[in-house]
């Protein structure tokens, strides 16, 4: 008897499974491992704890923004920004807004795209989005240079 319960108890111990954590992804195998590879870099950037910084700033498109702008950021928002002074600041992000930038881009599921992201904070270094493949100049990419915590 005593070996009967033993051997059902140890039967019930190995046939409960753990509970999964992680979440099943309702998009595509490219989407999918693409968010979970900006997560884990945003998660990286978070963790740094840096909410001031400098860096230089670049939107490349079919469009009049072509030098990159200096941007000073000071506690998550945008204190200075130099450069590009005829067409105004409005294409100038802060790091959190370009997570949320490529995040929203990414998942509108571009014909292809490249983000490559810094390997010590995490920032989003460069990306760059080919929407519809048989649509000319409506390519957009964002690059993050000479970045400095401030």
């Amino acid at each position: 008897m005593k070996n009967t319960i033993f051997l059902l108890l140890l039967f019930l111990s190995f046939s409960c499974s753990k509970e999964q954590t992680t979440t099943e992804c309702e998009y595509t195998e490219k989407i999918c491992s693409a968010i979970e590879e900006l997560n884990f870099n945003k998660k990286k950037w978070v963790d740094s704890n840096i909410t001031s910084y400098s860096m230089s700033f670049r939107v490349s498109c079919f469009c009049i923004f072509f030098d990159p702008f200096s941007v000073i950021v000071l506690e998550n928002t945008i204190d200075k920004v130099s450069g590009n002074e005829e067409w105004g600041y409005e294409m100038a992000l802060t790091i959190n807004d370009l997570f949320i930038e490529i995040e929203r881009r990414i998942y509108e599921d571009p014909f292809s795209f490249q983000v490559e992201y810094d390997t010590k904070y995490g920032y989003p270094e460069t990306s760059f989005f080919d929407m519809v493949e048989m649509i000319a100049d409506e390519e957009i990419g964002y690059y993050v240079t000479d970045f400095n915590p401030l």
